[in-house]
């Protein structure tokens, strides 16, 4: 089975190439899949703080908060309401 590849080419410091190095043979794993592992955990957190950031504007819009004088007001209308 033939499996289509595109291959990155890229320039890193000594530094970085040593780091990634050392990890890969810690885990017993190429460079490449060591990168590929990493650049999908980077790809994925990205799409996880993007969404997070969509659902935090939404509810911000939803609750009426412009500034951080309405988190408080919110704050301190949950706690008269908590102790009735």
């Amino acid at each position: 089975m033939s499996r289509n590849r595109m291959v990155i080419s890229m320039s890193i410091s000594p530094e970085l190439y040593s780091l990634i190095n050392n990890l890969a043979k810690e885990n017993k794993i190429t460079r490449s899949e060591l990168l590929k592992r990493s650049l999908k955990q980077y790809i994925a957190s990205e799409r996880r703080w993007k969404e997070l950031r969509r659902w935090s504007k939404e509810s911000a819009e939803r609750m009426n908060i412009k500034e951080e004088q309405d988190i408080e007001r919110i704050v301190d209308e949950c706690r008269i309401e908590q102790n009735r």
